[in-house]
């Protein structure tokens, strides 16, 4: 059975003991959108997902890629081999819940969000100019 967008949604809100109303308000969405987007009745826009998916702490592509298949999945896809690598995802060096140290010393948050913003600020000129690649 293919995992639609409702049923992922549903999911993860269920995981997290959270009711629609609740979503709903923290995302500045309707109940009853929210509602039709559980149950398939309508497809969120990306703009909701990418809302969605900060709400959740969560990589919007994944919800992306059920939603607007033709234009994300090969993008989720498209990873390049990384079998025995550590993955580290650049929007995990904002969040709360990471340590970034160096030589053993843990860094100040202010020195956590400048490395944050260098990398994010990397990433986004080399798509907006891909011969930075």
């Amino acid at each position: 059975m293919t995992e639609t967008v409702g049923s992922a949604l549903r999911q993860t809100r269920k995981n997290r003991g959270e009711s629609i109303v609740e979503v709903a308000k923290a995302t500045h969405t309707s109940p009853a959108s929210f509602t039709k987007w559980e149950n398939d009745q309508t497809i969120p826009s990306e703009r909701s997902i990418r809302k969605l998916a900060e709400y959740y702490d969560s990589d919007p592509l994944d919800v992306l890629a059920l939603a607007y298949p033709d234009k994300y999945a090969k993008a989720k896809n498209a990873m390049p081999d990384i079998e025995g690598k550590t993955i580290i995802r650049l929007e995990d060096l904002l969040s709360n819940n990471t340590v970034l140290t160096y030589n053993d010393q843990v860094l100040s948050a202010a020195k956590k969000e400048l490395v944050a913003s260098f990398a994010a600020g990397l990433v986004i000129a080399s798509t907006t100019n891909p011969e930075a690649e």
